[in-house]
């Protein structure tokens, strides 16, 4: 079997040396160059089809070198390859005409997988390390991301206990998924898994839903969720929706391991694990009064935060790509890939709705459209940036910047987050959590952009 040439380029003899013999055992042709120029004089001589491209050279910038090498000859495929793992980077990279973007240090199995992805037209970028399970039954559950990495980390810690565990985090972050994950992973799998939506429960019935009933003259007896999670697991989702007096029903639950059915003799005994979600950050809750606290601290033994999904980086892309296959062996497409334009789109878009939005969107494609690859023109309106219609949740007004055309002209993504999140704090007077329902984020966000910013974060008004 003929292999094209692969270029690597890359000033580090140690990362020439592993990437030529990694790729020279799997049949490759492979030209190595240390410098930009160097490697544009061996990519007209020898045309090569794959360029492994170091974003740091010492006669220029990687992503220029990958402008070049692409636009010269479209038919190459440039992997950009770095040791700084940033969107901004990767946007950069993309948008000169990079397809797949790799991190260091790199295992052999990354390159090799990441240089047959390229061939066969499929790429998907990694992050160094390795996944903690591809799926694991929560949804957008890649975990090459930190942040991912110790929510599963804390999942994995706790499986086996029967402590209570309380999730947080935005709208379509995955919370039930991952009390899901969280059940069929502990000593409580083989019993039931019963979930009661606190918030959309009729809250004259909602007791009667949680507790149950005796039978009666007029209806049959009904058991309530907790004893139908009985030797199983309970999911109290957005469990800051009860009201005071259902939180004293719970807490009474809780602190007796009992539970009396409406209009029951007597209380019946119950031993189940315990899972609540919040979107509100429950802290806020609790300081405003809406929440008890005794409650709170029974039930938040062990919190697990799901980040939103743009706080997770490169894993956007990941995340995309896998449920891009699962979509297309569902309604029968044939996708391979996200076009480079399509990939920077996805980089840069806030997902607002998390992984739910990013979901919904890549279902829109594959049910209106078909392969092989993702192109601008397939995506919803909203996100191909041509003024037809608003991003879910906005109002579809234009704002107004007098006396500058573009506000975010020559601006990174990193600095217009900073300056939308500094400015609102900034409006609210200070007050975090006022400014976090102007961004409709979780005040626990923002306090962690302020650290991460070197903020005064005791400074900041919490209400």
């Amino acid at each position: 079997m003929s292999h094209p040439p692969i270029l690597i380029v890359d000033d580090v003899a140690t990362h020439l040396t592993l990437f030529s013999a990694t790729l020279e055992a799997q049949g490759h042709v492979v030209l190595t160059a240390r410098s930009k120029q160097e490697a544009l004089e061996l990519a007209q001589t020898h045309s090569p089809r794959i360029a492994l491209v170091d974003l740091v050279l010492p006669d220029g910038d990687g992503a220029e070198l990958i402008e070049r090498l692409t636009s010269r000859c479209p038919e190459l495929k440039a992997i950009a390859v770095t040791a700084f793992a940033t969107v901004d980077r990767a946007v950069a990279a993309m948008r000169n005409g990079a397809v797949d973007f790799l991190v260091k240090p790199l295992a052999p199995d990354q390159l090799i997988s990441a240089i047959d992805n390229a061939l066969a037209g499929r790429s998907i970028g990694t992050l160094p390390g390795e996944a903690i399970g591809h799926g694991d039954g929560l949804e957008g559950a890649l975990s090459s991301s930190q942040p991912m990495k110790d929510v599963y980390e804390t999942i994995r810690a706790v499986a086996g206990s029967a402590a209570p565990v309380f999730i947080t985090g935005e709208s379509g972050t995955g919370k039930v998924k991952a009390a899901v994950t969280l059940h069929a992973q502990s000593g409580f799998q083989d019993g039931a898994f019963v979930k009661l939506d606190c918030s959309t429960a009729d809250p004259e019935r909602i007791e009667e839903e949680l507790l149950g009933h005796v039978a009666t003259s007029d209806s049959p007896a009904k058991s309530g969720a907790v004893e139908r999670a009985n030797g199983g697991t309970l999911l109290l989702d957005e469990v800051c929706a009860l009201s005071p007096a259902m939180q004293a029903r719970l807490l009474n639950v809780l602190q007796t391991g009992e539970i009396t059915p409406l209009g029951g003799p007597s209380p019946l005994p119950v031993s189940l694990r315990l899972i609540c979600t919040s979107t509100p950050e429950p802290t806020e809750e609790v300081a405003e009064g809406r929440f008890r606290p005794d409650l709170f601290y029974r039930l938040n033994v062990v919190p697990i935060h799901l980040p939103p999904l743009r706080e997770r980086g490169l894993e956007v892309i990941e995340i995309a790509e896998t449920e891009l296959d699962r979509l297309c062996a569902q309604e029968g497409r044939n996708f391979r890939t996200l076009s480079t334009p399509v990939k920077a789109i996805f980089l840069e878009h806030n997902w607002p709705g998390n992984i739910r939005e990013l979901m919904n969107v890549l279902w829109n494609v594959a049910l209106l459209n078909d392969g092989p690859i993702v192109e601008i023109s397939d995506l919803p309106p909203y996100l191909r940036g041509v003024g037809i219609s608003s991003p879910p949740g906005s109002d579809g007004a234009t704002p107004r910047f007098p006396g500058r055309a573009d506000p975010f002209e020559g601006r990174t993504l990193a600095e217009i987050e900073r300056h939308a999140i500094e400015t609102a704090i900034q409006s609210a007077d200070g007050s975090i959590p006022a400014a976090a329902r102007v961004l409709d984020v979780s005040p626990s966000t923002l306090y962690r952009k302020l650290e991460t910013w070197g903020k005064p974060v005791r400074g900041a008004r919490r209400g």
